[in-house]
């Protein structure tokens, strides 16, 4: 995963490599005559302050995309919000100059983005977990991460791992923890990678601080591979992020 592909902003003539979530080859361009932006309410507003300053300025934007393979060409809309900041330009004998510039920032796409490799034979609902989370990601990581954590439930049922226990004679849930212990023999090298991501899901629901993208990437790395090693049998291993989330019991930071 190149994470700044999807942590940095882009302008109108630099945007990021975007994979097309529906072929998965091409990528994402802005559609010609489709970028509209305005400058929010507040902003316009605040010129009127005696210290305004153009790094004050926010707007929000929408545009569509368009694959670049030929063959699918698929549409993607996208919105988000914009602001000014430095940028570096060229001047008229070649030499670099500061100057302010307008940068924008996604919140949403249609069709989402796919931000990691999903095996084809994950069990669907464990994909459609990790779609909600992607979804979500741009704009709310916290919310981001719970969904891989409710992906990591998914994952555990199709494992046939139990959910209950009976205790006095009742029926009991059993803690995602204590589910993730009662894996199979054959799986448990991963289960660390799994409690990482049990850390990590339970910070975007209780911690009461969003989690940075950096965080949720966290998990979607992890994921990505326990994904790999149960229905695509590859070895690489995420054994040292998984020891840092899990010494912290949420995000390493």
């Amino acid at each position: 995963m190149d994470r700044k592909v999807f942590k940095l902003p882009f302008t109108r003539v630099a945007i990021q490599d975007w994979q097309c979530p529906t072929c998965q080859k091409g990528l994402l361009r802005i559609k010609e005559g489709t970028f509209f932006s305005e400058e929010t309410s507040l902003s316009k507003k605040a010129h009127d302050h005696e210290a305004w300053d153009p790094d004050w300025i926010s707007s929000v934007y929408s545009c569509l995309l368009e694959c670049s393979n030929n063959s699918c060409k698929e549409t993607v809309s996208n919105i988000g919000k914009g602001f000014v900041d430095w940028d570096i330009e060229h001047d008229e004998h070649g030499y670099p100059e500061q100057v302010y510039g307008d940068f924008f920032k996604p919140l949403f796409f249609h069709p989402h983005l796919k931000l990691i490799s999903v095996p084809e034979n994950t069990p669907d609902e464990v994909k459609k977990k990790l779609n909600d989370s992607f979804q979500l990601f741009f704009s709310s990581p916290s919310a981001a991460s719970n969904h891989v954590r409710a992906a990591i439930e998914s994952l555990l049922n199709n494992l046939n791992v139990n959910r209950y226990r009976v205790s006095n004679g009742k029926r009991r849930l059993i803690n995602l923890h204590q589910r993730i212990d009662l894996l199979p023999a054959k799986y448990a090298e991963l289960k660390d990678l799994l409690i990482a991501v049990k850390w990590l899901g339970n910070a975007g629901s209780h911690s009461g601080k969003e989690l940075t993208a950096d965080d949720v990437m966290d998990a979607y790395e992890i994921m990505e591979h326990i994904l790999s090693e149960i229905y695509e049998n590859k070895s690489t291993k995420l054994k040292a992020l998984a020891k840092k989330v899990n010494k912290a019991k949420g995000p390493k930071s």
